[in-house]
């Protein structure tokens, strides 16, 4: 059997900043009047249903960007480093054994000494 891949999956909802305001004509049209909820998975493997749904999807194994319909001109190196920025308890271990071997500058993990600034 065959080895599946890791992915990290995010999940992106919409909400209005102001939904008193949603009906005033042409509120719901302007991009800056919303707010967005992230939510991210990491599987072993992908779902038809992430296909569907997800809006960014990041294969971690081969390093490339699967699926970015949220937000088109990012590539993968500067979307890895949000996610781990955002959610660096779950992204930085699982990146640290991934990336062992290869760890560069675009796939940066802090080490423990810079954590804890000593």
């Amino acid at each position: 059997m065959k080895p599946k891949h890791i992915y990290l999956v995010a999940y992106y909802s919409a909400k209005p900043k102001d939904p008193k305001r949603t009906k005033e004509r042409g509120y719901m049209t302007d991009p800056a009047n919303f707010d967005y909820d992230e939510s991210i998975n990491i599987t072993r493997g992908l779902k038809n249903r992430d296909n569907v749904s997800a809006q960014v999807i990041l294969n971690l194994n081969e390093q490339r960007v699967v699926k970015n319909t949220f937000n088109e001109n990012r590539d993968f190196p500067v979307l890895l480093a949000h996610y781990q920025e955002g959610y660096p308890k779950y992204v930085n271990p699982l990146i640290a054994q991934l990336y062992k071997d290869q760890l560069d500058e675009s796939v940066d993990v802090p080490s423990e000494e810079e954590k804890t600034g000593s």
